[in-house]
């Protein structure tokens, strides 16, 4: 029997756990968590009468097979909804995505962005696309770019799109096409665009719901066991309590800078590349609210006159987020990973930018208060990313080490992704077999 250690219980690991499973004749798994319970950043956290996520975490279905599985047999009681998400800029609010729904800001900045637009749509591209920067005055223009695309990103990422490369677009960025911007510029067309324009959520506790369900079907899971050592010689893992798991298989959804650093015999070059690899942090701040507010599901805010990139409103997601004549706020604020923060002073500031939003109307209608730093929130599409994946990744194909999920592989997933991932990863060890 071949033996199987899976480092960290997300999504991914979950899933290559659950695909294990059905061969348990052939596969002894241990899957091992650090945290008290499965789900990684899907996880819950209850407070107050009130159940706060790690920020918005929504099922938007890509393929049949999960679909399947998760409405059918995991999660039958799921919410649907569509999409009521906007943008707040120029003191107004206008619907998502930016760049099709232009009616309603000031008709400078209509002009501006729409001219634009035009101006890249029919003029022949002469300069390369190198960068996101690039690839955003490629396919939006100018205005866009000035008045959404440039400042949001800068905040999110914390750096200019100059300095990323067009990787961070993906399949997660709409592009609308000439007639659906002009419909948009004139008009509140309500035309919803992108991948997320209807989602699915738990009917009762939030997220962690899904983990759960997920969970129920998976053996040789041990929780509070965070992996410190990876001896692939020998091919055992050591723990922080002192225990040896060995493994002829090793999948991991690590973050892969702390992967490598678990490895005594990873060669200088693998090293260099690990370190070469960047992501941003999250604060992500949850706040329960007195009385009714708002019917959106969440809001984009690129000015800088506003400490977060990004709020959304979890009890649209299901009405058993929050108590009865309550409402609940998710904010994410990010920041480089490893600085100091004063948390007090930031949720203070958040507070405050919500009351000059007008979302909430003061500081005395905050009930509870919730912060949870997420060191490992986006990864950053620089420049070094592709080439330090191709030397990390030899090395672990090497040493039959299988990275999985969005920091195992180093790159933009959604849940379904995620778990997906797992599953062909597990199914893909036939393969190493023969």
């Amino acid at each position: 029997m071949r033996r199987v250690v899976i480092i960290g219980a997300g999504l991914a690991g979950l899933g290559a756990a659950r695909a294990l499973r059905k061969k348990s004749g052939e596969y002894s798994v241990t899957l091992l968590e650090k945290e008290d319970r499965p789900g990684g950043l899907c996880r819950t956290a209850q407070q107050d009468g009130f159940f706060f996520d790690q920020t918005g975490h929504l099922l938007h279905f890509r393929t049949k097979e999960f679909k399947r599985l998760v409405t059918r047999r995991l999660l039958p009681g799921l919410v649907e909804r569509q999409r009521n998400s906007w943008v707040y800029s120029h003191n107004v609010y206008t619907r998502y995505p930016f760049q099709a729904n232009l009616h309603g800001l000031p008709a400078e900045v209509v002009t501006e962005c729409l001219y634009g637009f035009c101006e890249a749509y029919f003029r022949p591209r002469k300069r390369p696309v190198v960068s996101f920067e690039d690839w955003i005055m490629a396919y939006f223009g100018p205005g866009i770019a000035k008045n959404f695309m440039i400042p949001y990103n800068t905040k999110l990422y914390q750096r200019h799109p100059s300095d990323l490369t067009p990787d961070c677009a993906g399949r997660f960025v709409p592009r609308p096409d000439l007639s659906q911007v002009i419909r948009g510029a004139v008009a509140d067309s309500g035309e919803r665009l992108g991948y997320n324009a209807s989602f699915y959520y738990p009917r009762e506790g939030g997220i962690e719901s899904l983990v759960k369900a997920i969970a129920r079907g998976v053996r040789g899971l041990s929780t509070q066991r965070e992996v410190r050592a990876i001896d692939l010689g020998r091919r055992f893992v050591t723990t922080d309590t002192g225990e040896v798991y060995d493994f002829d298989f090793l999948i991991s959804s690590a973050p892969l800078p702390d992967l490598v650093r678990m490895f005594a015999e990873a060669p200088p070059s693998v090293r260099k590349a690990a370190e070469s690899l960047e992501c941003v942090s999250v604060l992500n701040i949850n706040l329960g609210i007195r009385g009714s507010i708002s019917d959106k599901h969440w809001i984009y805010i690129p000015e800088d006159r506003f400490s977060f990139y990004r709020i959304g409103f979890a009890h649209n997601f299901a009405d058993s987020m929050a108590p009865a004549g309550c409402s609940s706020i998710y904010v994410e604020v990010s920041h480089p990973p490893g600085r100091s923060l004063n948390t007090g002073r930031v949720v203070e500031k958040v507070v405050s930018d919500l009351v000059a939003m007008k979302v909430i109307q003061s500081e005395e209608d905050v009930i509870t208060r919730m912060a949870i730093d997420i060191p490992y929130a986006y990864v950053i599409f620089n420049r070094a990313r592709k080439p330090a994946l191709g030397v990390i990744g030899r090395f672990l194909a090497k040493n039959r080490v299988f990275p999985i999920g969005r920091y195992g592989r180093w790159e933009y997933q959604s849940m379904e992704d995620a778990f997906l991932d797992g599953t062909a990863t597990a199914a893909g060890l036939e393969e190493q077999k023969k």
